[in-house]
């Protein structure tokens, strides 16, 4: 860790990710709390997070893109478009002209900017460590990213609480603007590696062919779907559950996160520190089953203390998972597919939007709590049979 960080073009790059993971977690709590507030419905709260997962859906477009783009370039451009969108964003805020359907475009446009996070600045991130730095690398970048996810709802809340939503968009404007400022001085990714005049689909058709004959990531990119269709829709309830079942203000709803962004951020220490490449893809499996079956107690609980408590769990597991996911791929990709793969890899994110669709629906019919039960119940039995399909997910190698 200490050598990485000597690193200046490591420590720019860890940097606009810490700037950016911080208004990741300020966002999805905010404007949960404000669309829940404006229209008392868990269905619109978790349509809005839809809005925000469905760019992952080009993935893998923005990955190929990416090959033909230097990554540096294409970085700056998105830093920059985030701080306009968060700026227009608070202005309606404070004018009081915010519409909710406002507010879906811009949750579009800036899930655009998380469905390149794995192609451009995670790949460009991995390229400077470097193969031997790569498992290290990857953790200690999930510990800035779990370590906003610690400081980000608790701030998220109290902002909320004094300025509205308006508040949380102008420090968004803020974070994506100091972060594009970091990456002009990044002397790294300054050069293209895709091949002029390739066909973009034509790349992301070999790249799935490629895919398709490694077990290890086949089910890897499976397991990824079953978590964000199943798993993390949970977190889209967590404003609900913690106003309607737990009583929580919004404050206490951003400690709620934030318990999982503790649990989170000794996962990303831990991994950082003592993971070794023979264990990836079985610190994987683990992270995703601890994951699932803490969310299903929290939707059973109806103690706050205790739901803090497995946040905490629940945090540990989404770290190893989210960890592993990101280094299995670049231990496995060539350097010529790297963009490419973490692009794909971005796409099957993108079925989360399913996930966020089917619990805001179950909601409706249910409540929150045991909407949240039933996700989870569905995701453990998929990735059972994962495991069972692919059973690389859980050998050593």
């Amino acid at each position: 860790m200490k050598e990485l960080f000597r690193d200046a073009a490591y420590r720019r790059v860890w940097l606009v990710g810490a700037c950016a993971g911080m208004m990741r977690w300020l966002d999805q709590l905010a404007v949960g709390i404000y669309v829940f507030e404006v229209t008392s419905s868990p269905l619109l709260v978790a349509i809005i997070t839809l809005c925000r997962l469905m760019p992952m859906l080009a993935g893998a477009f923005i990955g190929a893109l990416a090959e033909r783009v230097p990554l540096r370039r294409m970085l700056i451009a998105n830093l920059l478009a985030m701080t306009a969108v968060y700026g227009v964003l608070a202005t309606l805020a404070f004018s009081g002209d915010l519409q909710i359907w406002q507010v879906g475009i811009g949750a579009t446009l800036v899930g655009l900017y998380w469905a390149s996070e794995m192609s451009v600045r995670r790949t460009l991130l991995g390229e400077i460590a470097g193969g031997e730095r790569l498992g290290s690398a990857m953790g200690l970048d999930w510990v800035a990213v779990n370590g906003t996810r610690l400081i980000g709802p608790l701030l998220g809340g109290a902002i909320y609480a004094g300025w509205g939503v308006g508040g949380t968009f102008l420090l968004g404007a803020v974070l994506f603007g100091t972060a594009a400022l970091v990456a002009l001085g990044l002397r790294a990714g300054m050069e293209a590696r895709g091949k002029v005049g390739r066909n973009v689909l034509s790349d992301i058709v070999d790249g799935l062919r490629w895919a398709a004959a490694r077990p290890v990531v086949m089910g890897l990119l499976a397991v990824t779907v079953v978590m964000n269709a199943l798993a993390f829709p949970y977190a889209s309830m967590v404003p609900v559950i913690g106003k309607e079942v737990l009583h929580a203000d919004p404050v206490g709803v951003g400690l709620l996160t934030s318990a999982e962004g503790i649990g989170a951020l000794l996962g990303s220490f831990v991994l950082a520190n003592t993971v070794r490449p023979a264990w990836y893809a079985r610190t994987f499996t683990i992270g995703c089953t601890i994951c699932l079956t803490a969310a299903l107690v929290f939707g059973l609980s109806a103690s706050y203390v205790f739901s803090l408590g497995v946040l905490v769990l629940l945090g540990l597991g989404s770290s190893a998972f989210a960890t592993m996911q990101s280094t299995v791929m670049l231990t496995a990709a060539p350097p010529e597919q790297r963009s490419r793969m973490m692009g794909v890899l971005s796409s099957t994110i993108g079925t989360g939007q399913i996930g966020y669709l089917h619990i805001g629906i179950l909601a409706d019919y249910l409540g929150a709590p045991w909407a949240v039960a039933i996700s989870m119940t569905e995701g453990l039995i998929l990735l059972a049979l994962c495991v069972k399909f692919w059973p690389a997910l859980w050998r050593r190698e």
